[in-house]
């Protein structure tokens, strides 16, 4: 009886074991333009699994029918029905829900967050984006962004929401690029190819950044390597010989990564003025190197070590008169940067997180100008900047809905320059706190502070208040208050520059009584417009902004944003002559103004057209003004002169122009094509700026004749990229279709023609 007991009993087992044979399922998830999306979710009942960094995943059904739902952080969740074991291989394609733009993102607040749960205007740019644009350097990606102009100011620079590139702190992976000229960060030297993504915040950010981040953020997060051993490789040419070519090699498994990024660009640069012996742009070569490294030692501890190097020479012409003669010199110029950024993370508990991170680097400059016929040196000049730093900063994750992220830290910058009698130093000392609050899914609130100890000026608090409301499912509501401020630089405290072939002189303002002595013994001072003994030391700048967003989605696959901002800036830091010289140019130095404001708006729109089409567009209303020359203007102190009738008559408020090299009115709009059928994409761009002023012609000190605006222009950019055998993309392009030309935007030569080649490899260790 026993033994028929266990007869009965293994045939039923094994009945039930036949009924319930698995069967494996393969599959694969893709965003629309076939890119593996990593990190999904595939569920079936009770069973799950989690694509790779391919989006390929393997699950275990048994025989029948079965439910699949598929989701991904951004992206629209799909169900499938599906047959096993009839189906056995399974690709979905899921489609962005621009609702859910749960980009995560690390500027706003130094720790990841999901974009929703920031409430403050952050652009996200992604690689994606950069790659399908064709773009060489980063100031052809700032150009096409809503709210953003770039300018031409001692380089290539940008300006966010009317305030300009001295006020804006640019990031790499967290810490800051120096080597400013006049205040400008000259965006070409930064290339593009080895951006995972740019994170810009728009107004005050001084509460976690401290000073230079008084209009903004721009932090470029650079890639790390996927999974296994990959490579890639790519090369681009375009008109006035430039070209371009970028070479990656990575490697990363559970425990460690490593990755080499290399760029080499060059042009033979052109001439916009067949006048001058100068090229516009001068013939020039640059290199960047970018290694970094990453080894786990454990589940708790993260060291990563992350560098960059770049060097660049330039080659021009210059005719220069020595007494009656024009000699014509051979005009070089080297400069170069590094920087050295080891952080070590810690994770303590669970919900306490620790980074100590230290950052060095070093920006050189050196120009030379030769006599092309005795090879004589005329003139010789070097800049040398060391910055150095170190951080720690503790994250406490009490739980979802509170966080609060702690930091101190110390700086120590330093510069050694032919224009500064010696090496002058400043130090600063800061500490920094902010708290996170996410009572419920519709609202979240964001408040801190940061304390700024510096040896050269009056320590300073710089706040941050910013709250978000979802109002309902198509309207979310942000609002911000924040305090920025700009301290003084080497240049406008120390500079002690007389340029050797105009003659003028421009001295900071701690040195400007002693050298104003100087020259007043040597004879060179004709008239003292302002006493040097009454002038003072500057103060940092500093300001109050206010944003005010709107976020509307009309429907899943729209969303229009509306972001309106004021900043209010005081004691801006300008030039202003203070003496003339026997030679009949002025002697310059620093002083603080009074207020100056930039206000207006900022729209953009973003449509799915089609699972194949997207189109986005942008536009930017801006009102700068100097509250000083208002305030003249109103009380009828400011005069022009009628060139019709040559009658003086007094500039009214609509006379007024606003502060230089801003733009009322630009606007971009860009249409992106996809086909998936036949690998191939096409983007098409425009550009618009709006007529800006670029200096005073009649003498009255503001903007209120025609004759001192530069003209508006409209660009329109192409872009065609198609895909071989999955590994390769053929790139082709015309950049400025309409081949305008504005003889104040000497980045502007005309129409651009490029071709290139893009090859990825991988060997993934799944």
């Amino acid at each position: 009886m026993m033994k028929f007991t266990v007869i009965i009993f293994a045939l039923l087992l094994s009945q039930n074991s036949f009924s319930q044979i698995e069967h494996l399922l393969k599959g694969k998830i893709t965003d629309k333009d076939g890119k593996g999306l990593p990190h999904a979710t595939i569920k079936a009942g009770e069973k799950g699994a989690i694509s790779n960094v391919n989006g390929e995943f393997r699950i275990s059904l048994t025989d029948g029918t079965h439910t699949i739902s598929v989701s991904s952080v951004g992206f629209i969740t799909q169900t499938h029905s599906l047959v096993i074991p009839d189906q056995k291989e399974f690709k979905v394609i899921l489609q962005e829900d621009i609702q859910k733009l749960n980009e995560v993102v690390v500027s706003a607040t130094k720790t990841s967050r999901s974009i929703e749960n920031i409430p403050l205007p952050i652009e996200v740019i992604s690689a994606e984006e950069i790659e399908k644009i064709g773009a060489l350097r980063l100031d052809e990606v700032l150009l096409e962004q809503v709210g953003m102009q770039i300018v031409s100011d001692h380089g290539t620079g940008l300006q966010i929401q009317g305030l300009s590139s001295d006020y804006i702190l640019f990031l790499i992976d967290g810490e800051p690029i120096i080597g400013r000229t006049a205040g400008t960060l000259d965006l070409t030297r930064l290339a593009v190819d080895n951006i995972e993504r740019i994170e810009v915040i728009k107004g005050p950010a001084s509460s976690l950044y401290g000073s230079e981040a008084m209009a903004g953020v721009v932090n470029i997060i650079t890639k790390k390597p996927n999974e296994g051993l990959s490579a890639s490789i790519r090369a681009r040419y375009r008109t006035f010989g430039t070209s371009d070519l970028n070479a990656t090699v990575g490697y990363a498994s559970k425990k460690t990564s490593a990755s080499i990024f290399f760029n080499r660009v060059g042009s033979n640069g052109y001439d916009l003025n067949e006048e001058t012996l100068s090229q516009t742009i001068p013939k020039y070569s640059g290199y960047t190197v970018n290694p970094k490294f990453v080894f786990k030692f454990s589940d708790k501890v993260n060291l990563s070590i992350n560098s960059r190097m770049y060097s660049e020479n330039q080659e021009n012409l210059a005719e220069v008169t020595i007494g009656e003669e024009e000699v014509i010199m051979d005009d070089l110029g080297k400069r170069s940067d590094w920087n050295l950024m080891p952080t070590l993370e810690i994770k303590l508990k669970e919900n306490h997180h620790l980074q100590l991170r230290g950052y060095h680097t070093q920006y050189k400059t050196e120009s030379e100008l030769i006599n092309k016929e005795d090879r004589s040196i005329y003139e010789s000049s070097y800049f040398d900047q060391f910055f150095n730093r170190i951080e720690l900063q503790y994250d406490w994750y009490i739980n979802e809905k509170h966080i609060t992220t702690f930091g101190l830290g110390h700086t120590n910058e330093k510069v050694n320059a032919t224009n500064y009698a010696d090496i002058n130093e400043f130090r600063a000392n800061y500490a920094f706190l902010q708290y996170q609050w996410i009572p419920t899914d519709r609202f979240n609130v964001i408040l801190g502070g940061r304390f700024d100890s510096h040896n050269a000026y009056d320590s300073r608090f710089s706040p941050k208040l910013a709250a978000g409301y979802k109002l309902n499912n198509w309207i979310n509501i942000q609002a911000s208050f924040g305090g920025g401020y700009k301290s003084p630089d080497f240049r406008q405290l120390l500079l002690n520059f007389t340029n050797p072939v105009a003659g003028y002189t421009v001295l900071g303002s701690t040195i400007v009584q002693d050298r104003m002595e100087e020259l007043t013994q040597q004879d060179q001072i004709e008239t003292i417009y302002i006493d040097p003994k009454t002038i003072e030391t500057i103060k940092a700048e500093s300001s109050i902004a206010y944003n005010l967003g709107f976020d509307l989605f009309p429907g899943k696959k729209s969303k229009v944003a509306f972001n309106f901002f004021r900043n209010e800036i005081s004691n801006l830091i300008e030039t202003a002559p203070i003496a003339r010289k026997t030679n009949g140019q002025n002697v310059f130095s620093y002083f603080n103004f009074d207020e100056v404001i930039t206000q207006g708006v900022d729209i953009k729109g973003d449509f799915q057209l089609s699972p194949n089409l997207n189109l986005s567009a942008g536009y930017q209303f801006l009102d700068s003004k100097n509250i000083e020359d208002i305030n003249e203007i109103k009380n009828g102190e400011v005069f022009k002169r009628d060139p019709a009738t040559n009658r003086t008559l007094k500039v009214s408020l609509k006379d007024y122009g606003g502060l230089v090299n801003r733009s009322r009115h630009s606007g971009n709009a860009k249409l992106f094509y996809i086909n998936n059928q036949y690998n191939f994409d096409i983007a098409l761009r425009t550009i618009y700026r709006g007529k800006w002023g670029v200096g005073d012609s009649n003498g009255n000190g503001i903007i209120d004749s025609e004759n001192e605006y530069a003209d508006d222009y409209f660009l329109l950019n192409l872009a065609v990229n198609k895909v071989l055998f999955q590994k390769i993309t053929l790139e082709s392009g015309i950049n400025n279709i309409l081949n305008v030309k504005n003889s104040f935007v000497p980045t502007m030569p005309g129409r651009i023609w490029y071709a290139g080649i893009n090859i990825k490899l991988s060997k993934n260790n799944n």
